[in-house]
């Protein structure tokens, strides 16, 4: 409708409390613009598709029924939420600030100018002390032939950041949902660590242009810890990155993002998978003795205060119960190996393993033993890699 003071003015006619409006028929040639708008996205309870179905009906003479002269029926769907791979270049890089995170924000904010992106900081009045921007939110988008915007999936592990989203990003053209179980108990395994994307893939002739959504989960068992049942039923619901679900339960946090990720490269294959490896750790470790290696000491300038226990590649590689611990972390990380493998059609070439050590809490769940840098920040052709602190050799870290 066109209004004097509004411009444009669009009177709803169809919705869920009215399912049908009748349009009186004024003679001649006539058009009609409907405009549709999607609110919700596809859900377990809800496909995505919506009918729309178009009668023309014909009076007669007054007081007779019409009769029907054509019927037709459109189909849409609703365009679906859909993540991006850390192979594409960022635009903006989300971090917190909290009170002892000042030098970190600083190195951060180094690396982002580097790879020419914009810093955008939460501070303490929105973040209440938690510093996991990564673990509240998930960025993604939706998009249709003629409009593409932003959407953020808020996590059901409300932390400190809860009012992030809606606060701070939520806007005209930045859209927001959230999943949030109604009786199921939120665990770690909720947090969005746990919700990760590949690169666009091809498994034995079927192509996922815009790649396949890892979640983490228990053991293939009904036992443990899994993301709960509202997220889970949502991802697979939009249906154009079909989920993987990988063995992630095993670590204490229970993330996939502690022990894959994806760098972009320039080659055919256009990126490479990482791996945390243990065997790759102590492959490197036993080289470094061999040369003499054996008393180079780790965690340099890793704690301030009381310094701790010497710890040396000789201490590392006699400690038995460290090695047993290690050899149960890469069974579970090469089961997820296999699946990865099975499931985004990669060789092992595509594959690169990253030294890295484990030890088991008092639950027996994996934590990291140094600093894992499998869990860094990819900007395009720049990483941002967590610094591991190992064995000085020459005055540099032979993990680095």
């Amino acid at each position: 409708l066109a209004d004097p003071f509004f411009g444009q003015r669009y009177v709803h006619v169809l919705g869920r409390r009215k399912l049908y409006h009748t349009v009186q028929y004024t003679g001649g040639a006539a058009e009609l613009d409907f405009f549709v708008e999607g609110l919700r996205f596809p859900d377990d309870t809800f496909s995505g598709l919506v009918s729309i179905h178009v009668s023309l009906l014909e009076t007669l003479a007054e007081g007779i029924p019409r009769t029907p002269v054509f019927t037709d029926t459109v189909v849409f769907r609703v365009a679906p939420w859909i993540m991006t791979p850390n192979t594409l270049a960022p635009v903006n890089v989300f971090v917190c600030s909290v009170k002892d995170n000042y030098l970190f924000i600083k190195e951060i904010k180094n690396l982002v100018n580097k790879a020419g992106c914009e810093l955008k900081l939460c501070f303490g009045y929105i973040n209440r002390g938690d510093r996991w921007m990564q673990d509240e939110i998930e960025f993604g988008y939706t998009h249709a032939p003629h409009k593409s915007f932003p959407v953020v999936l808020d996590s059901p592990q409300n932390g400190g950041l809860e009012q992030c989203p809606i606060k701070e990003l939520l806007g005209p053209d930045f859209g927001y949902v959230s999943r949030e179980p109604l009786f199921e108990a939120i665990t770690s395994l909720d947090s969005f660590g746990n919700l990760e994307v590949s690169p666009p893939v091809t498994v034995a002739g079927k192509e996922y242009p815009l790649g396949r959504i890892l979640i983490g989960s228990s053991f293939p068992t009904s036992a443990g810890r899994r993301m709960t049942r509202v997220v889970r039923d949502f991802l697979y619901a939009q249906q154009v990155q079909a989920p993987i679900e990988l063995y992630s339960d095993w670590l204490s946090v229970g993330h996939v993002d502690e022990f894959v990720t994806f760098v972009p490269t320039s080659d055919t294959k256009r990126f490479r998978m990482l791996m945390a490896s243990p065997v790759a750790c102590y492959r490197l470790f036993r080289e470094k003795q061999k040369e003499g290696q054996g008393e180079a000491t780790m965690f340099k300038g890793r704690y301030s205060g009381t310094d701790t226990k010497r710890v040396t590649i000789n201490k590392v590689l006699s400690n038995d119960i460290l090695a047993q611990q290690n050899q149960y972390v890469q069974r579970c990380i090469d089961w997820n190996r296999d699946i990865l493998k099975k499931e985004l059609g990669l060789m092992e070439e595509d594959i690169i393993d990253l030294p890295a050590l484990f030890k088991l809490d008092k639950q027996g769940k994996a934590m990291p033993y140094f600093p894992n840098m499998v869990t860094m920040i990819i900007l395009a052709k720049d990483l941002g890699i967590p610094k591991p602190f190992g064995p000085m050799v020459g005055g540099e870290c032979c993990l680095e």
